[in-house]
């Protein structure tokens, strides 16, 4: 969640990688006139120097914005779409990753629930209910009106060297073997992709940060784990692909 170089661009266009254009909005007061208006600028500076770069593929000014409240965060998120697709109209907008959502192409969520069944309850979608939202009960954010379903950040897995478990973290409960975290991602990946309606989705995270140790790799970009092995947990296809003939019932 950072405005990167415009170096950072240049390689992913030529080396063939997707990228999502993000702004560091962690820490901005949503319901301060002032903020937003300063934020909407810069937002417009960032659309305009990076919207040439054919890397990239969705805008995503804003996370997690959980303290939102009806009136000026409101009026906020529908001026960053509107100004995001008048600048420019080709890619779609992602307006608040992780479920504040007011206007928005994507309808992005966040869960780093580990179990395999609880996933799947989660993120399967059921005939006149809502699905998994982040934020419950405002009645001022946009209802679910069929935009593609991704689950934008899920993971999170800690794998932390005992001596500096005082001083980091990840999501959930510390792992103990190198064994242990093979298999909890694999059923966490197999959840996501049983769910037919979940049309892609992104793992916290690829290096360790200052206070977070969920990386695949650590903070130096050493890696932590068989690169190989990743990519086939990853890669799986689900068996409804596999299955031309269950295609059909695939949304």
């Amino acid at each position: 969640q950072k405005v990167f170089e415009e170096r950072y661009y240049y390689w992913a266009d030529r080396l063939g990688y997707l990228t999502w254009g993000e702004e560091a909005s962690w820490g901005l007061d949503v319901n301060n006139n002032e903020a937003v208006r300063n934020f909407l600028t810069e937002w417009a500076d960032i659309v305009v120097r990076d919207r040439n770069h054919p890397s990239l593929v969705t805008w995503t000014p804003l996370n997690e914005t959980w303290n939102a409240q009806a009136g000026v965060y409101v009026r906020f998120v529908n001026d960053l779409y509107n100004l995001t697709k008048a600048i420019d109209p080709t890619r779609p907008v992602n307006d608040a990753s992780g479920d504040s959502h007011v206007k928005t192409d994507i309808w992005s969520v966040h869960d780093y629930t580990r179990e395999y069944d609880r996933l799947v309850q989660n993120h399967t979608f059921k005939p006149g209910v809502e699905p998994y939202r982040n934020m419950k009960g405002k009645d001022y954010l946009a209802r679910y009106a069929g935009q593609p379903y991704m689950v934008d950040e899920f993971g999170g897995l800690p794998w932390i060297p005992k001596e500096e478990r005082a001083s980091s973290w990840g999501y959930g409960a510390n792992i103990e073997t190198i064994e242990d975290f093979y298999n909890i991602l694999e059923k966490e990946i197999d959840a996501l992709k049983a769910c037919k309606h979940v049309v892609g989705f992104c793992y916290t995270q690829i290096t360790d940060v200052e206070q977070e140790k969920n990386g695949l790799y650590y903070y130096d970009r050493r890696p932590k784990f068989d690169a190989a092995r990743l990519k086939a947990i990853f890669e799986k296809i689900p068996s409804v692909i596999e299955n031309p003939q269950d295609l059909s019932d695939w949304k």
